[in-house]
Order: structure tokens, then C-alpha cells, then sequence
């Protein structure tokens, strides 16, 4: 797997991440879209973004399926540290400040079109974090987030449930978004979280 600048600090400071290998074969158009992503990009974070009241905090942009929410990512920078992706995707997406409490997860994400042996692989890695209650408001406003929700910990399986079952020309995408979802209840329901 993929270990970006700053990662074995990441994993001193915030606990040794679970790692997993996530496997999709997806679209033509699927393959295409990675291959630009990943020209500019190959890791993101995902934000568990835990509120002082327990929920978890979800988005949506404008350009979504109506109804669709997700746990925020965004891109890690190109010999940027991963703490500081952290912190710097999370104050864009909500403005607020964030407390990193675990690393929790690497995720290898291999897309691939059957039979035709070209992998292209992405990285995620997941975090649980947490801040002072505040009201989210994207600081980046190219970001395009149009709202926001606080769901339970359960109710992120019912937000992974929604995800992997989008219509056909989402399906892909929301396949992919909906594993880390997953993966956090599995991570949390284990442990003393």
C-alpha cells in the first residue's frame, strides 16, 4: 500500500490503522475517470467526523443524487503530510478546527475492468476525529457542499446501504464511498471507540 510523507508519524501519534484491499471491477468510464484522478492524485482521507453529541457528520453536494450523503474526503497533496491533509481537508469542508483521535484505517482501492489486466490502484486512508460541536460551514467554497447531516453510528450502515445502491451510472462511485462507511461501524462496534 501506498505510505504517503508523514504516515509512520501518523501511526506512531494516532494507533496502527486496520488495512484492507477493496477490490471493484467497474465501467469503461469508471477506468477512465481514475486514470485522470490518479494522474493528479493517488490518496485521500476520509473524515470520521465525530460531534461532542456522538453523531457523525455527513455531506452532500449539488451535483449528488438527491438524498445522497456521504462521509467527507478530499485529496492528499503531492508530498503533503497526512496529518496536515487531515486537518487542512476538514477545515475546507466544515471551517471548523478538528482533534485527529485515530488513525483507523488504510484502504487499497484496486478498480479494474475484467479481463483486460490494467489495475488502477488509490489509497484512502481513514480517520476519526473530532471538534467543538460548531456549526459546519465549507470554508472552500469550490468544494460545493450543499448540506450537511449528523447521523449515528448505525445509521452510517443505512448511509452505506444508500450508497451502494445507486442507479447505474452512480453505481460505481457509490460502491466505492460506501465501503470506508462500513468499515468504520465494523472499526467502532469492535472497539472501545
Amino acid at each position: 500500500m501506498l505510505a504517503v510523507q508523514g504516515y509512520d508519524q501518523a501511526v506512531r501519534r494516532y494507533g496502527a490503522p486496520v488495512e484492507r484491499i477493496e477490490r471493484y471491477e467497474v465501467s469503461p468510464e469508471t477506468m477512465q475517470y481514475w486514470r485522470l484522478v490518479t494522474r493528479k492524485r493517488t490518496a485521500e482521507v476520509i473524515m470520521a467526523l465525530r460531534r461532542p453529541d456522538g453523531t457523525f457528520a455527513v455531506q452532500t453536494k449539488s451535483f449528488y443524487p438527491e438524498g445522497v450523503y456521504r462521509l467527507m474526503t478530499g485529496g492528499v497533496k503531492d508530498g503533503e503530510d497526512l496529518i496536515e491533509a487531515v486537518r487542512r481537508e476538514c477545515w475546507e469542508e466544515t471551517g471548523q478546527q478538528v482533534t485527529v483521535e485515530r488513525f483507523l484505517a488504510t484502504i487499497e482501492s484496486r478498480f479494474e475492468r475484467d479481463g483486460d489486466g490494467e489495475v488502477i490502484p488509490f489509497t484512502s486512508y481513514l480517520f476519526l476525529l473530532s471538534d467543538d460541536g460548531g456549526e459546519l460551514q465549507p470554508a472552500d467554497e469550490s468544494e460545493d457542499i450543499s448540506d450537511y447531516q449528523f447521523v449515528t453510528l448505525a445509521e452510517v450502515l443505512a448511509v452505506a446501504d444508500e450508497l451502494s445502491s445507486l442507479d447505474p451510472a452512480w453505481n460505481d462511485w457509490g460502491r466505492f464511498r460506501a465501503a470506508p462507511h462500513r468499515l468504520l461501524v465494523e472499526l467502532l462496534s469492535e472497539g472501545d471507540a
